[in-house]
């Protein structure tokens, strides 16, 4: 069987352990810095879910996940400014850290809206790594949909490789 590993980083802890709850079978384990879950895609493949903390120096956590991942999600609130600041410096850390794809998520109450590519690429400083979406949080499905944008975005740099 094949893992695949995912961190999810910004938002509160509460937030980051919903969307993991959400899509996981399993929530393994929750501490105060690691939110561990499972979801098992197909006999072949299971996706390893982790919920950290992102400071300015690494932590245990991250030592153990970072040499692994595929990519990461980083999670917002759309409508709280103090989010989205602290979104838009764990994307720029992230991006320095690491050349991995990321997926940058703003949760809606209503779980999407038009908002112009143009004005997203002008708030976010997006490499060819980076994507944008918008999911609901009481919404497994739109949650399910940030993995994929996800993975999708892991496939695309395999196949510029």
């Amino acid at each position: 069987m094949r893992i695949a590993e995912i961190a999810v980083v910004g938002a509160d802890k509460r937030t980051k352990l919903e969307f993991i709850d959400a899509v996981c079978d399993e929530l393994v384990f929750q501490t105060d810095k690691l939110i561990f879950g499972r979801l098992q895609v197909n006999p072949q493949l299971m996706i390893h879910l982790y919920g950290l903390e992102l400071s300015d120096r690494l932590t245990p956590s991250w030592d153990l996940v970072s040499k692994k991942l595929l990519g990461y999600v980083v999670l917002f609130d759309w409508e709280n400014q103090q989010a989205y600041e602290a979104a838009r410096a764990n994307v720029e850390s992230l991006s320095e850290r690491y050349a991995l794809p990321l997926v940058i998520a703003a949760a809606l109450p209503n779980g999407h809206t038009e908002v112009p590519d143009q004005l997203v690429k002008a708030a976010f400083d997006l490499s060819e790594q980076g994507q944008f979406t918008f999911y609901k949080l009481s919404d497994p499905p739109s949650i399910k949909g940030v993995l994929v944008k996800l993975l999708n975005a892991v496939l695309e740099t395999t196949n510029r490789a």
